[in-house]
């Protein structure tokens, strides 16, 4: 028994004393200058205990030694105002839409603030990178990389003041106006809102009234948007000015959106608006002249020369026909356009209605056809035809009842989604607009046509698309200058007040993406 306790007792000893020391700083108490401190900070094994990966503390080294070890963010006594600041700030990347796990590896120090000032520089190098290039690649988050020596003077010098120091870190992202309206939204929101992640549960005023009314006056008060004890008319205008923020009709009933809306903590409103901001350094630079579609926003806008010409609600895919994203041209548009009906509405949902009544095809302005010729729905036993083994094609002939309207824009892709008219206008004046098999319905698509046509010096004019939508009568108009089309999925906008809005993430798109990041 006594020599296994003293193979265990040796065993034990030899393990401790293998084990790695933690390197030693008691030259940080010594009374020896500034510089030397953190020349000695920056020696390989201190520098790895500090959190500072091998080609940021070579950077860093490299840097401080040219300013012969003089501190940027440290005094004698403690941190700069500036280092105060910048230490406040970076111990909550989200104010700038970045991940803090990204910087879990560095070790901030309640003692030592010369430990904190080399900190301070090798996060500020590395947010650089990020805000410029972004942190996901291929749903990975990016390798860790630092801003290039030559450029960390520009990088590290600071103006005066929270709001500029804040300024000048948002501006090392995309100059687009967009991403920057966004980041300073969510740098104001994070900064004004608490952040908790308390869960409430918020069910409609349709389910529970009572409940409901109770439980969306707890989570505005949880969220900062309501103080404690309001009177009713206080908690009906928090209401109201919540679900404008969220994108929806600010009528005070606390229905399906709203109560979702109400149960969505500001942290993952934050990380939904990070998420947002990635998106935006992905992309290239708009060109002059582009369509975007923005889809959980339900908006499309035409850019000509760099200025807004057009705006219009849209309809867009269901959850179950998601409209994708993708880029494209558009090419044409087309007056009183046929509808070749896509296979998996024509077999799913045009073979009940002939099985009930065989005239639906007359009655819709609709032919059916096999192999290119034209079928007599009368004379086809539609009981002995299955969903998988339907072998006709529908095309429905041009005319205002057209599912697709009296205009249709046309643009190759590889999904068979293009933008349209629609006789079904009542859908775009309500909030959520998620009702198509996948193509996206313009509320104005003449007007829109229009300035198109204008734009394009096409022989066909504005007059001319008049006089074609009097008759009646189907007719492509091929462009001359073909103009790009964005559909986009990014489910934080930023309103006109350097605020937010935050869309309903309508196809669950955004957690998949959040998972990475966060």
């Amino acid at each position: 028994m006594n020599k296994i306790r003293l193979t265990f007792l040796l065993f034990t000893i030899f393990f401790v004393s293998c084990r790695q020391e933690k390197p030693d700083v008691h030259f940080l108490d010594q009374k020896i200058s500034t510089s030397s401190k953190i020349e000695k900070l920056l020696a390989p094994e201190i520098a790895s205990e500090l959190g500072i990966d091998p080609k940021g503390r070579e950077l860093l080294y490299a840097f401080y030694s040219e300013r012969k070890f003089k501190p940027l963010w440290s005094k004698k006594a403690g941190l700069t105002d500036k280092g105060e600041v910048l230490e406040k700030m970076l111990k909550a990347p989200i104010l700038f839409g970045l991940p803090a796990k990204r910087f879990s590896d560095l070790k901030w120090d309640d003692k030592y603030h010369l430990k904190n000032e080399l900190i301070i520089s090798c996060m500020l190098s590395r947010m650089h990178m990020d805000l410029r290039y972004g942190v996901i690649d291929s749903m990975q988050m990016k390798p860790i990389a630092h801003t290039p020596k030559q450029f960390l003077e520009q990088v590290f010098d600071f103006p005066s003041g929270k709001e500029k120091i804040a300024e000048k870190i948002m501006l090392w992202g995309p100059e687009d106006s967009t991403y920057q309206a966004l980041a300073r939204g969510l740098f104001q929101f994070a900064s004004s809102h608490p952040l908790n992640d308390e869960k409430i549960a918020v069910p409609t005023q349709k389910k529970d009234s009572s409940t409901a009314v109770q439980q969306a006056r707890k989570a505005l008060i949880a969220r900062g948007y309501l103080k404690n004890d309001p009177s009713d008319d206080e908690y009906l205008s928090a209401l109201k000015s919540f679900q404008t923020l969220n994108g929806q009709q600010p009528d005070g009933v606390i229905g399906v959106n709203t109560a979702n809306a109400l149960e969505e903590t500001n942290l993952h409103k934050c990380k939904r608006t990070a998420l947002a901001l990635e998106k935006w350094r992905w992309k290239k630079p708009f060109p002059k002249q582009y369509i975007r579609v923005n889809i959980p926003e339900y908006k499309l806008r035409l850019v000509l020369n760099d200025s807004l010409k057009s705006e219009n609600n849209v309809v867009v895919g269901k959850f179950e026909n998601q409209t994708p994203e993708f880029n494209a041209k558009l090419r044409a548009v087309v007056v009183y356009p046929y509808w070749n009906v896509p296979y998996s509405i024509s077999s799913k949902e045009i073979l009940p209605d002939a099985r009930k009544n065989p005239y639906y095809f007359e009655k819709n302005r609709m032919k059916l056809l096999r192999k290119g010729e034209e079928v007599d729905p009368l004379t086809v036993n539609w009981k002995g035809i299955s969903e998988k083994s339907f072998p006709y094609a529908v095309r429905q002939e041009p005319g205002p009842n057209n599912s697709l309207g009296i205009i249709k824009f046309e643009f190759n892709n590889p999904y068979g989604v293009y933008i349209h008219d629609t006789p079904s206008k009542t859908l775009f004046k309500t909030t959520v607009r998620s009702y198509s098999h996948g193509c996206v319905r313009c509320e104005h698509p003449v007007d829109l046509a229009k300035i198109i046509l204008e734009y394009d010096e096409n022989k066909m004019t504005p007059d001319s698309l008049d006089t074609l939508i009097g008759r009646q009568t189907n007719h492509m108009i091929s462009l001359r200058k073909t103009i790009p089309i964005y559909f986009d999925y990014i489910s934080v906008i930023p309103d006109r007040k350097d605020g937010l809005i935050f869309l309903r993430d309508i196809y669950l798109k955004d957690e998949e993406f959040l998972k990475v990041m966060f």
